[in-house]
């Protein structure tokens, strides 16, 4: 009897000695680092006086149009020289590169053409702002006429304008545009960065930097000298006058 007390006794103590396991702690969830948003440069302060001389406010007061053929919007801008092909939603871009002379100056891309998998459509209109589409073989050819007739030269003038029924003095209805890769683009623009506001205002690069990967998908035309009747042929507005070679 006294043998299995002890027994018992020796058993209890045992069970007392024996190390009592460590919990093992749950790793927390460590947060996947974002990527910071990126902006397109600014104007250096220097250039951007440069500009404003030249390209006085009151030479172009109005950036809104009632038409006949449609209203529109137009934003007066200076070809950097640089082109550039982007990928976004889809599309093949080529863009040019220009500085936009709103209520101050500001760097961006404008489109040139786009390419949507299937086809090419030019976004460039001619001197006397017919359509360049249907006009080449090929994306090769359409850039060829544009770079031969000087019309993307570093310091050419460009319009870039958007009309159409869509149009109205308070902006622009993508939804009623259509479903050209025009009207696509320009919706997608808008839904991804919503800038056509401060586009239309002429304020857009001014509070707020612009994000990379934006371009006003507008088209445009250059500059070309007033003529004094119908018959004599256009002609390309003078350069501004643009120190450097890179924007």
């Amino acid at each position: 009897m006294r043998k299995l007390l002890f027994l018992f006794v020796l058993l209890l103590t045992g069970c007392g000695l024996m190390a009592t396991p460590t919990p093992t702690r749950t790793p927390r969830p460590t947060a996947t680092p974002t990527e910071a948003p990126r902006y397109y440069p600014t104007v250096e302060p220097d250039l951007r006086d440069h500009l404003l001389k030249q390209l006085p406010k009151d030479s172009f007061p109005h950036r809104y149009y009632d038409s006949p053929d449609g209203n529109y919007f137009i934003a007066r801008m200076v070809s950097t020289g640089k082109m550039e092909t982007m990928q976004t939603g889809g599309w093949t871009l080529d863009v040019l590169w220009v500085y936009e002379r709103n209520t101050s100056v500001v760097l961006y891309p404008l489109v040139l053409g786009v390419y949507d998998g299937q086809r090419y459509t030019p976004y460039m209109l001619d001197y006397d702002g017919s359509s360049l589409e249907g006009r080449f073989r090929d994306r090769d050819e359409y850039l060829e006429y544009l770079k031969d007739n000087n019309f993307l030269e570093r310091g050419r003038k460009i319009f870039a304008l958007v009309q159409g029924d869509f149009v109205s003095r308070t902006g622009i209805d993508w939804e009623k545009c259509g479903d050209s890769t025009f009207c696509q683009l320009g919706k997608f623009m808008q839904d991804t960065y919503g800038l056509d506001e401060s586009v239309t205002s002429g304020i857009v690069g001014i509070n707020y930097p612009i994000p990379e990967g934006w371009v006003l998908a507008w088209q445009s035309v250059p500059s070309t000298k007033p003529r004094l009747s119908p018959d004599e042929p256009r002609q390309l507005s003078d350069k501004i006058d643009l120190p450097g070679g890179e924007p």
